[in-house]
This record gives C-alpha cells, sequence and structure tokens, in this order.
C-alpha cells in the first residue's frame, strides 16, 4: 500500500471516528443542521406569508424613477420588464444549457469507483423528491443549475449551502441562496471573510450569533462564489451591470419619442374662432364694460373648447360659420434629429452592456460572416467563463456531501461543450475526424488497434475494441507486416 493510498485510509478512519463519537452539540457547532441561511422571502413574524408574485409587481414600478432603487434591485426589475435585457438573459441560459457531469478522481488522477458512487447518490438525492406527506417544490440538479448562472449574470455571484440532517451525518439537500442578502466581515486578528446573512424580519433561535438584522453564517457548508472580483472584494461583479446606464438613457429617449409622437405624429386640428363675430353677438351690458367682456369672452372659449374635446375621432363636426376648423399645417423647420442613428447608438451600448451580440438582441446593422462567426467564439467564451463560477461551486458542494457520506475523492465538474452546428455540419465533421486517423493508419504514423480506438470513440461507442473485432485487426496489421518485408 502507497504512502497516498494509507494516508488517504487514515483520514477516512479518523473521520469516521469523529463522527461517531463527537456530540451532537458539538458537530451542530462545527456544521450546523438543518438549514443554517434564511430564504430571502421567509417572514420571521409567521403571519401574511404569502409569497408575491415578482414578475407581476417589477410591471408595476415607474420606469422613470428607477435610480430610486439598488443596482440587486434595479436588475431584478429590468429582467422582467425590459426586454432586450430579458432577451439577452434568455439567451445566455438557453446557450449555457448543456448537461452538467461529475467525475470522481483519485490523487494519482485515475478513476475512484467509491467516490463516483457517492457522486451518483448526491445527484440523485437532488433529482429525487424529499419523503413529505405535503406539497414539496420541485427540485432537480438542472433547475438549481440554471438558478445558479442566472444570479452569476444577475448578481454576479452565486451561492448556496448544503444542508446536514440533525446528526450532521447525512445530506438533506442543496440549496441556493441569493448572494445579494450575504455581507462580508473581516474576523479581527485574522482577517479571515465571515459571511452575515442580512434578514428583513428576523426571528433569532438558541446557538445563532446575530448583529442586529444579519446573522452569521460562518459553516464549511455555506458557499460563496463570485465572478471576476477586484482586489479585496469579495462579492464579485455582474457583467451586466454596465447596462444599467444605456437603459437609462434609452427610457428618456423613448420618454422624448412619445412626446414628439403625441405631438407631431397625428393629424391635428386646427380650429379658429372668428372673435368678430362673437363681439357683435356679445349681450349690451358687456359691451361697454372691459372686464366683462373678456370674461364673456373666456366662458365661449372655454365651452367651444370643452365641445371639440368632447369629440370622439370619428363623430362629424357640426358648428356655427363662426368658427374655422382646419388641420394644422406647417412643422418644424430647423434640423432634425436622425432618430435612426441615435438609436443605432443605444443599440450598440445596449449590446455592449448586455455582453451580448447585437444578432441575439433582433438587431441587424450588417457584418460580414467572418465577423458574425468570430463575435459568436468570443459569447460562447463568456458564457463559458460564467459557467466556471457555477462549476467551482458545485465541485465545493459536492465534495462537502461526499466528505459528510465519509468517502475522500477528488470531485470534477464539467458542462457539455456548447455546440452549434446543424446536424448536417457535426456529420460532415464527423467524416472529416474518422477519414484522418483512416489516414493516419495508412500512413503507418498509428496502429489499427489505435486507430480503431480513436473511431469508436468519435462515434459514441465503447473505446474498448470487442474481442471479436480484435483478431481481425491484428491479422490486418501483421499482413500488412509480411506485404512489407517481402516487398524489400
Amino acid at each position: 500500500m502507497s504512502g497516498g493510498e494509507t494516508l488517504k485510509w487514515y483520514h477516512k478512519a479518523i473521520f469516521s471516528f469523529a463522527n461517531s463519537v463527537l456530540p451532537p452539540a458539538v458537530k451542530r457547532q462545527m456544521m450546523g443542521f438543518g438549514r443554517m441561511t434564511t430564504p430571502r422571502s421567509s417572514n420571521g413574524w409567521d403571519i401574511f406569508n404569502w409569497l408575491p408574485k415578482k414578475y407581476q409587481s417589477a410591471h408595476t414600478i415607474d420606469l422613470t424613477k428607477l435610480q430610486n432603487h439598488t443596482a440587486e434591485e434595479l436588475l431584478e426589475i429590468l429582467v422582467s420588464v425590459h426586454p432586450d435585457i430579458s432577451h439577452a438573459l434568455y439567451n445566455f441560459l438557453r446557450m449555457g444549457d448543456t448537461p452538467l457531469t461529475f467525475t470522481a478522481k483519485k490523487q494519482s488522477g485515475s478513476d475512484d469507483k467509491n467516490g463516483q458512487r457517492a457522486l451518483d447518490a448526491i445527484k440523485n438525492l437532488l433529482d429525487s423528491p424529499l419523503p413529505s406527506p405535503g406539497y414539496q417544490h420541485g427540485r432537480s440538479l438542472d433547475k438549481l443549475d440554471t438558478i445558479q448562472r442566472m444570479m452569476i449574470m444577475v448578481r454576479g455571484a452565486c451561492a448556496g449551502e448544503v444542508v446536514l440532517n440533525e446528526r450532521c451525518n447525512d445530506v438533506i439537500d442543496i440549496v441556493p441562496v441569493d448572494p445579494a442578502t450575504i455581507w462580508f466581515r473581516r474576523e479581527e486578528g485574522t482577517n479571515r471573510l465571515v459571511p452575515w446573512q442580512y434578514i428583513k424580519n428576523p426571528r433569532p433561535r438558541a446557538g445563532e450569533e446575530w448583529f442586529g438584522q444579519y446573522k452569521k453564517i460562518d459553516t464549511p457548508t455555506f458557499i460563496y462564489e463570485e465572478f471576476d472580483p477586484m482586489i479585496d472584494d469579495p462579492y464579485g461583479r455582474t457583467p451586466i451591470l454596465p447596462v444599467l446606464q444605456a437603459v437609462f438613457f434609452h427610457l428618456q429617449v423613448l420618454q422624448d419619442l412619445k412626446a414628439v409622437v403625441h405631438n407631431q405624429g397625428y393629424p391635428r386640428l386646427d380650429i379658429s374662432v372668428v372673435e368678430e363675430v362673437l363681439l357683435k353677438n356679445m349681450p349690451p351690458q358687456h359691451k361697454n364694460n372691459p372686464t366683462g367682456q373678456q370674461k364673456w369672452l373666456t366662458e365661449r372659449m372655454t365651452e367651444i373648447m370643452g365641445h371639440f374635446n368632447s369629440l370622439n375621432p370619428d363623430d362629424a363636426m357640426i358648428h356655427w360659420d363662426s368658427v374655422k376648423v382646419e388641420y394644422l399645417k406647417g412643422g418644424n423647420s430647423g434640423p432634425m434629429i436622425d432618430i435612426k442613428k441615435l438609436i443605432d447608438i443605444i443599440d450598440t451600448q445596449m449590446a455592449t452592456g448586455l455582453k451580448t451580440l447585437l444578432t441575439l438582441l433582433s438587431r441587424h446593422q450588417g457584418s460580414t460572416e467572418t465577423y458574425s462567426s468570430v463575435d459568436t467564439q468570443i459569447y460562447i467564451k463568456s458564457v463559458e467563463s460564467a459557467r466556471n463560477v457555477t462549476k467551482r461551486f458545485w465541485k465545493r458542494a459536492f465534495s462537502i456531501a461526499a466528505r459528510v457520506h465519509g468517502v475522500q475523492t477528488l470531485v470534477e465538474a464539467d458542462y457539455a461543450p456548447i455546440d452549434l452546428r446543424t446536424e448536417m455540419e457535426r456529420e460532415r465533421d464527423l467524416r472529416a475526424k474518422l477519414n484522418n486517423y483512416v489516414l493516419a493508419e495508412k500512413e503507418r504514423y498509428i496502429t489499427a488497434k489505435e486507430a480503431a480506438t480513436e473511431a469508436r470513440w468519435i462515434m459514441g461507442l465503447d473505446p474498448n475494441i470487442p474481442s471479436e473485432l480484435l483478431a481481425g485487426l491484428e491479422k490486418k496489421y501483421g499482413s500488412d507486416d509480411n506485404d512489407h518485408d517481402s516487398a524489400s
């Protein structure tokens, strides 16, 4: 038995012994029990626990007063009400929606069968409903992964907790946590980062540490992974945060365009009241009284305005000849802003802020096929870089869950590659790869067995060559050697 294997067995023995000997109270202090974090929408008063539908409440917000909200609140609102931001997030989630796999490895790099069984059990746990006689909200690894990838774009980080049972010897669940509720403090003396969670309606329990409305979440079962953090900034940065300035400008332009369209976009009536006719029909008591005369004229003008304002678009206008009605003529003679160029600038700023492509936002400003291909590759790299954060989260979560089960293993998490090729393009590339191995075998760069192994892997078959094919490959290779020797 090698030293590495002895050390691994030794650690497993120590862990199992400690798990069986340590009192539950001590283990709860070390790891916590149940869920340590609190859902953002929880109500500590246990009254009025109806959860609001966020997509409905977002549409009641006055978009002209968005500056009154924080950046986290703004992004959460805009993904529900702004078409471009919603579309960009939707495309990001769909583009990165490829299967997530977990592989257990030993320190030597070889496959760990015991560790793989533990990872498969954890994955099956997430895909299985919790034992309960009542309603259980649906959960699955795919759903949790979609939430965490969404948090990377909207929050700039993803967070979650591995929930343990009261004895701390089994995993109950892996739950996502809103990173916007997490705040870090430096531990005095060590400068270690300690997470605290802001809870709107706190209800402290025994054994918990609080600072006002902030609850200490200092447990190894809590995980926080940030995206592109700055130095001494553990919170990360959402990649779409710069779009807020473009959105504010976009909304202001739309408000101005609305006013212009309302004022000049439709035919407007020009109504003239013949003042001379009114003066001739004025009552005698007002003719020599300037104040009374002005009052009477104002009343008649208000009366005429009320009449025409009450007309429906399809009503016929019947009036005395003292009123002249025609369409408003003329317009602005000064220079006008080219609205199309202005909108193109806003669209470009919007796409840049959203880290997406104009084509994905249904904008087509004209670009060559080469540039479009390069842009697509860059966008795929952006999606993959964001998925690297969620891979780190799942790697840590499954590693903790495996250790709780008493298994020490190296966890590798990976997504299937993003493939935008059509079925015909994939078949064409497959044939090209197979032809390359056939040519390599023909030129004697590789053996027939190596070529067969690679060809089976490319076609999605078991790379291990069946015994009934091995004899034919060996005979083929041997006959090639005999032919070569006789020729020389």
